[in-house]
């Protein structure tokens, strides 16, 4: 006859299991003063080795949560059944220096239910994780908005306006105002390519608050106070979904370094702020001041402007404008564009 095999023998003592566990155990009586706990749980929750044995329970709880969790303790103590705690609820812990932390707790009474195991998990990782679905998952749906309104303006509104430039082109030869018509006519253009700007943006993957249009836009809010007016800025393109991080902070810094120079020595009144994304990034600062010489004498800001143009082999100009005031223009290639 075959000889049935001999138990296993694992030579793992309780002793070892209590303190080799990756959770937090502890033992806790009837009433809730604690009676044991392990290493673990002294580290979860911040206090010394043995601080615990001896405190209550609800010295582990939120302070706003304690007299909630005697009325459930006390419920289970009435019926005490092997169950996770707070089935549908998310828990909390409070650790010894006050913060709170989210956790998992199993129940296991035992002893006839005058003790209780409680199985304590640090939840951080976990609630961190569902947080980081919760925004892939709104991210996911507001690219899909993006795209519907995308496709809705190009399918329906550009349609429809390049018809009313294409009628208004065909009135403008019998029109006793065919400069009035061209402008409007012009305007609408305008409009088409502002409008596919937007719909390049909507339709590209969802961005942070880290692209070119919203750096700008925040750091124009910056410059308010040092300017003394607040910049008119003309943005055509998809500054913040088509322009690479390096040039981001290149044309950030370009501004900056721009308006500063405004607000130094110009002492003017308006200043326009333009920046357009295509084959190039094109930034452009005009200001109605007192304007630059002619040949000015080499100021470190406009080499700092002049060194980060030719770094990407581009072009950097600042000049005295017909109308008053200085023009600085810094212009890069986009990486992809053609030659």
């Amino acid at each position: 006859m075959e000889r049935a095999p001999a138990e296993p023998t694992y030579g793992v003592s309780v002793e070892e299991l209590w303190e080799g566990s990756p959770d937090a155990l502890i033992v806790v009586e009837r009433g809730g003063r604690i009676r044991a706990a392990n290493q673990a749980a002294h580290l979860l929750f911040g206090y010394p080795a043995h601080a615990l044995m001896g405190r209550s329970v609800e010295d582990l709880v939120p302070d706003d949560l304690r007299d909630v969790h005697v009325g459930h303790r006390a419920t289970f103590e009435g019926d005490p059944l092997a169950r996770p705690m707070g089935i549908g609820r998310r828990l909390l812990g409070q650790r010894a220096d006050g913060t709170s932390i989210p956790v998992h707790v199993s129940l296991a009474p035992f002893e006839g239910g005058t003790r209780t195991l409680a199985a304590v998990r640090d939840m951080t990782d976990w609630v961190d994780a569902e947080e980081r679905l919760r925004r892939a998952e709104r991210s996911r749906d507001l690219a899909e908005d993006h795209e519907r309104i995308a496709r809705e303006l190009h399918d329906t509104v550009i349609q429809e306006l390049f018809a009313a430039g294409i009628g208004l082109q065909a009135l403008q030869a019998t029109s006793p105002q065919p400069e009035r018509l061209g402008e409007v006519v012009a305007a609408l253009d305008g409009t088409i390519r502002t409008i596919r700007t937007v719909i390049f943006d909507l339709s590209s993957p969802v961005h942070a608050r880290s692209g070119l249009r919203s750096r700008v836009d925040d750091l124009v809010g910056d410059v308010v106070r040092t300017l003394g007016i607040e910049p008119r800025c003309h943005f055509t393109g998809p500054l913040d979904t088509g322009v690479p991080d390096d040039l981001v902070e290149e044309a950030v810094a370009v501004v900056r370094e721009g308006l500063t120079n405004v607000a130094r020595h110009a002492g003017a009144s308006t200043v326009d702020l333009r920046i357009d994304v295509a084959d190039r990034l094109v930034v452009e600062i005009v200001d109605d001041g007192v304007g630059i010489a002619d040949e000015p004498t080499r100021r470190s800001g406009l080499a700092n402007l002049a060194d980060r143009a030719a770094r990407h082999d581009g072009t950097f100009s600042a000049y005295p404008n017909p109308m008053g005031g200085t023009v600085v223009e810094w212009s890069v290639p986009m990486p992809g564009a053609g030659a």
